[in-house]
């Protein structure tokens, strides 16, 4: 069997979709179950060994500062639904002047939409966010979203969603055949493992931490993540508290969070918070592993891939309630009702003073977390494409 998989979420930074693509590229090379492997970047094709050379090159040099501030004109073209459209456009079009070649490649589309193919193909669906928190998103993706999205239900030989909870929707909001949706969980690398203070050392004192002394956000710095009640809720803590574990965020800038990255830059200099913006992947592992506790209330995930990590790290987790992240936690998370700063300041207070409780948590956690593998969604992804090539 030759697979054909689009590969443009792997440009820096690399965000959820980006490592959902990588891992499970790095996984089907490995296990060599394919004849063949064809990537599409957009822009060229190339083998999939080519393609991962390119971006663990790109994730050894990215950081925050390599990325030169837009131009107006050219954010202005981003947010341009015109030149999305243009832009999808001439992508399909290259797709297509290879359909000839590429006809007996099955298709895997790991970023929602689907382009011009010919021969079999499956899409990856990772949330409908766009639908319950339309505010949460640019308006031109809303609107390409909506639009194409019955297109690609209707024209994929199946369907995958990397939890329960979204194959649920999916069926639900679509009316998708629920035969033709496929629950596969996500994984978390081998480097996401506990580790001593003398195992994050080197990479915490470059960012001048401590470990077991800070509590940890890691994610896109935008609204739907629930930035603004993890913010209200750690400033309500005791000052001796905050002090003594300032609250860290690691995450890329995203779409409409002036009004937090202005908060963020108030606590940083009244009260200590720390804002490290996009981590590069070497540090990512030990900046998990010295956290005291990790807090995660995102109003919607298709998944949750950072409480996984953080919880394959041994590090306690607290996350919202009611969204696919507890299927993923099961019992080995402190779960708080969205948006609700008292319940979260509770419990992040509890957890901090309560250490048999914490590390009672982070045990929970960590057996939890042996559940998922990338082998072992890589597995499950496999069957998917020999059944709908058979």
């Amino acid at each position: 069997m030759k697979l054909l998989i689009n590969t443009e979420s792997l440009l820096p930074p690399l965000t959820g979709i980006g490592t959902y693509t990588k891992n499970l590229l790095e996984q089907l090379v490995e296990t060599q179950a394919l004849e063949s492997i064809e990537c599409f970047s957009g822009h060229h094709f190339a083998s999939a060994t080519q393609t991962l050379q390119e971006c663990h090159a790109h994730t050894r040099s990215d950081s925050a500062q390599s990325h030169p501030p837009q131009s107006r004109l050219l954010r202005l073209l981003r947010n341009s639904g015109l030149a999305y459209r243009a832009r999808e456009a001439l992508r399909n079009n290259l797709l297509r002047l290879q359909s000839a070649r590429l006809r007996d490649f099955t298709y895997h589309e790991p970023s929602f939409i689907l382009r011009a193919h010919k021969g079999p193909c499956v899409a990856t669906i990772h949330d409908l966010s766009f639908i319950h928190y339309p505010q949460f998103h640019p308006a031109k993706r809303v609107e390409w979203l909506s639009r194409e999205l019955p297109k690609t239900l209707a024209r994929a030989d199946a369907l995958i969603t990397d939890s329960e909870y979204i194959r649920k929707e999916l069926i639900n909001l679509y009316g998708v055949d629920e035969q033709r949706v496929h629950t596969i969980h996500l994984g978390a690398a081998p480097c996401y493992a506990p580790s001593d203070a003398q195992q994050t050392w080197e990479a915490l004192s470059g960012l001048k931490l401590h470990h077991g002394q800070y509590l940890l956000f890691v994610g896109t710095l935008e609204p739907r993540k629930g930035l603004d009640t993890l913010l209200d809720a750690w400033s309500s803590l005791p000052s001796a508290l905050t002090e003594a574990f300032p609250l860290v965020l690691a995450g890329a800038p995203g779409w409409g969070n002036a009004d937090i990255l202005a908060r963020i830059a108030h606590l940083q200099q009244t009260r200590g918070l720390r804002h490290l913006n996009f981590v590069p992947a070497n540090i990512l592992p030990a900046l998990y592993a010295g956290a005291q506790a990790f807090v995660y209330p995102s109003h919607y995930e298709g998944f949750g891939l950072p409480v996984l990590e953080a919880m394959s790290s041994g590090v306690p987790v607290i996350c919202t309630q009611n969204t696919s992240m507890n299927e993923i936690t099961g019992d080995s998370a402190l779960l708080v009702e969205r948006g609700s700063v008292e319940q979260l300041a509770t419990h992040l207070q509890w957890l901090l003073e309560h250490n048999d409780a914490r590390d009672a948590l982070a045990a929970a956690g960590l057996e939890r977390a042996r559940s998922f593998s990338w082998a072992r969604c890589t597995e499950q992804t496999l069957r998917v494409y020999r059944h709908i090539s058979a």
